[in-house]
């Protein structure tokens, strides 16, 4: 298992989630402690999530209402986002 701070999340996404894809446990810490855990998902795995986890439904269903309301942001403006901090 791989502990990772918030700000290399930030900076080496791709390279966590790489290793995330290869099946290892990522930690990620803010300050020190531990806020969430990355593990790898294969489509077959949603299913027992959102049924093990109901809640996370709603939320799915609430980000996709909000996103037709408000809009969005496309990827290239994301990345343009992240590049400038």
């Amino acid at each position: 298992m791989k502990f990772v701070t918030l700000r290399e999340l930030r900076l080496q996404t791709p390279r966590v989630l790489r290793k995330v894809s290869r099946g290892e446990k990522v930690i990620i810490t803010n300050r020190g402690k531990p806020q969430a855990a990355l593990v790898r998902l294969t489509e077959d795995d949603i299913d027992d999530v959102v049924l093990t986890h109901p809640s996370l439904l709603q939320e799915i269903d609430a980000a996709r209402r909000e996103y037709k309301a408000k809009g969005g942001v496309s990827l290239e403006e994301a990345r343009r986002k992240l590049k400038r901090r």
